[in-house]
This record gives structure tokens, sequence and C-alpha cells, in this order.
């Protein structure tokens, strides 16, 4: 079991159906007491993908021991669980995607199948830590699509990989060291979608979890929002840096 993260974490979420579909098929997982969040989409356009994204983030949640390995393990049993359910029912596909977070020893790992993103902030720089498995990520990284000509492209929703599309399921993992202050934005891509970097930056520069994820779903939705729309902001605060006490200068006098 991975020991205790010298962290401690403050999160907020926010789900939003948006502008034109009827039904919400995201979900999220928000658990800052365990080190644990996750954003789910379901697979627009194929059957039962609030079921599917329901599924992966419920399988987490009930997780007794929050490690990587646990959780890819996790995401797998999910995987053959949703393939036997379009079986039973008759149905080419009930798939979703899924980005994970996880927190232990000073660090995060970030887990995922698809094009759910998960984004670090940090001293006003915006990176985003995943890399989209979609057809045009595939095209960009080849050097056939620029970055631009990639977000117009009409085929930029093809996602190459999810949970219950293929007997193996193919998951990315990376991790990164955490300094006090770090905010992590998980969402689907009714957010990435609608909302650039540059303004994704400026809503989490206050530095508030609550108040970023209500802003992102508004600009999402002031966007158009397409899709549904799902965030989770996340933050690390060393308790150590609290407990310092700053010296009053007008105390000071030397």
């Amino acid at each position: 079991m991975a020991q205790a993260c010298p962290f401690r974490w403050q999160s907020a979420s926010c789900s939003h159906v948006g502008r034109i579909r009827r039904i919400n098929e995201d979900s999220l997982l928000d658990q800052p007491e365990r080190g644990l969040w996750a954003v789910a989409d379901g697979m627009g356009g194929h059957t039962l993908g609030d079921v599917a994204s329901r599924m992966v983030v419920d399988a987490l949640a009930r997780l007794p021991d929050v490690t990587a390995s646990d959780i890819r393990l996790c995401l797998s049993e999910v995987n053959q669980r949703l393939m036997k359910e379009a079986a039973m029912r008759d149905v080419q596909l009930i798939g979703s995607t899924a980005v994970v977070l996880m927190a232990a020893d000073g660090r995060c790992t970030c887990i995922w199948a698809g094009d759910s993103r998960i984004y670090r902030y940090r001293d006003g720089m915006l990176q985003q830590l995943t890399r989209d498995h979609s057809h045009v990520e595939d095209l960009v990284s080849r050097g056939l699509l620029t970055p631009d000509e990639a977000s117009r492209h009409p085929g930029h929703n093809l996602i190459t990989r999810a949970i219950g599309v293929a007997d193996l399921l193919e998951l990315e993992e990376t991790d990164t060291e955490v300094q006090d202050g770090d905010m992590f934005v998980l969402c689907s891509d009714g957010l990435s979608n609608e909302v650039d970097a540059p303004q994704i930056a400026a809503l989490l520069a206050p530095h508030d979890c609550r108040l970023a994820a209500q802003r992102l779903v508004e600009e999402a939705l002031a966007h158009g929002g397409r899709d549904n729309i799902t965030v989770v902001v996340v933050m690390a605060v060393d308790p150590a840096h609290d407990e310092m006490t700053a010296i009053n200068p007008a105390l000071d006098r030397g």
C-alpha cells in the first residue's frame, strides 16, 4: 500500500449536460481524502454511455487500496464487464473514456484511456499531462497535422482507445512530482473542445478549486456547450507551509 501523501488536498467538481445533449453521459469521482479523482465520458452516440461511465467511477470508488496497479486492474475488469454487457444486450459497443489522478508519496500518477484530459497548473503555466488517444493526435504526432489544424479536423472526436472497446485494454500512465500550490484539472472533452489553455489557466489563477470548477463549466457553456461538460479541480497544499509564520516587517527593527 502507498504511503500517506505529505500534501493536504483540496478539490471541487462540477458536471453539466450542456446545451445540446439530453443525457449527461459523463461521471466523476472526487475523493480528496483518499487522493483519488477520475472523470469518465461515456462514448457519445453509443448505447448506454451513461451506464458505462458510471461503472468506471463506481468501481474505482470501491477500491480498498489506491495504488497504480490496483487502478489498472480495476479498469481492466470494468473493460471486460462492459464487453460482456454489450454482448448480452446484443449491441456493438458500450464504452467510456477514463482519466484517473492518484496522489501518493509526494507524487501524482495519471492513468488514462481516451481523450479526457488532465492538466497541471503551476507558477502561472498550464501543462497538459495526458496525451489524447485520438485519430487526430496520432496525425499530429506523425507531423501530418499541426495542433491548430487538429482542432478543426472533422475527425477530432474519433478516439483510438477506450474502456469497453477491445479485449485488451491499453492504458497509458505518467507521473509527476508535486509542489505546494500545484493545481490539476481533470475534464471530459466537453471542456477541452470549448475552452483553450490560456482561458483555463486564467480561471485557475485565483487558486480556488470550487470557483474554478464552476467557472470552467460556465465558460464551456458560453462557448457553445455542445457536449456534456465535467470538471474536477484539485489543489495540493503543503501543511508545513501553512504553519509557517511570517515576520511582521513593522516588528523587525533590525
